[in-house]
């Protein structure tokens, strides 16, 4: 019994569709609200925190948090996928 061999395409070895390198437009605007969110989200602890213990600063350091935190979101489910 003879094995099927895969079969070229577009002159790729092993039948693979070559790869597609945009992203689609829903994932520009996913990586986008993502981005937003953790900066607002964080932010906004941040802020609470000032108002509740009358303090300074957490507010920077929670949009900074919340910049940094959505950033490697981003990284780790669209570029190192």
């Amino acid at each position: 019994m003879e094995q099927e061999q895969p079969r070229e395409v577009s002159g790729r070895p092993g039948g693979k569709p070559p790869p597609d390198r945009t992203p689609p437009p829903a994932e520009a605007w996913t990586a986008l609200s993502h981005l937003l969110t953790g900066i607002l989200l964080f932010g906004a602890i941040g802020w609470g925190v000032d108002e509740l213990f009358d303090l300074r600063g957490f507010t920077v350091a929670g949009l900074l948090v919340g910049a940094a935190a959505s950033m490697y979101l981003i990284y780790v489910r669209y570029v190192k996928s």
